[in-house]
């Protein structure tokens, strides 16, 4: 299977372009038509980037794995990390 991303994602390639487009901001109605898709398939998808969001977080506190994994990301992409889990608070 190829992956474009950097790093594999758990999520399809469907899915990493709606939470792109969500994360631009753009309304599950824009989705949907963009997409030419229906809206009801943009919630579905959405609630499996949710599910899949859950079950990854929930892997990350059970792993003994997370501090190697964290040590071996960029930079870059540890700093999005972390400023993404603090804006949570």
């Amino acid at each position: 299977m190829t992956d474009a991303t950097p790093q594999p994602s758990i999520l399809s390639h469907g899915e990493r372009e709606i939470a792109a487009m969500l994360d631009d901001d753009h309304s599950v109605d824009e989705i949907a038509a963009e997409r030419d898709e229906s809206v009801e398939s943009v919630e579905k998808a959405i609630d499996r980037i949710r599910e899949k969001t859950d079950r990854a977080l929930a892997t990350l506190l059970a792993s003994p794995f997370t501090d190697d994994a964290a040590a071996d990301l960029d930079s870059t992409t540890r700093d999005r990390l972390l400023a993404d889990l603090d804006s949570c608070r």
